[in-house]
């Protein structure tokens, strides 16, 4: 997970869509944007990229600020086990 993270994350800087003076509340516009593009899709081929670019940012988010979202991810998992 870490190698796609880092991957992802290194793409969209590249493109320069990312850089060291995004802020929280541009990643956050961004999450808005693809989930309204999740809500618009109409097959389910779009769906998928859509769902995908949701998580996608969500990731770069992350990321970009340092947060450990894997291990998150792991402690989420297991309190949602034991619910």
């Amino acid at each position: 997970m870490k190698t796609l993270i880092e991957q992802n994350y290194q793409s969209i800087i590249k493109r320069g869509l990312i850089t060291d003076k995004t802020t929280v509340q541009e990643f956050v516009d961004k999450i808005y944007e693809e989930v309204n593009e999740l809500e618009e899709a109409e097959t389910e081929k779009e769906l998928v990229f859509e769902m995908a670019d949701v998580i996608l940012t969500v990731l770069n988010y992350a990321r970009h600020f340092n947060y450990p979202i894997e291990k998150t991810l792991k402690q989420k998992i297991e309190i949602n086990k034991n619910r």
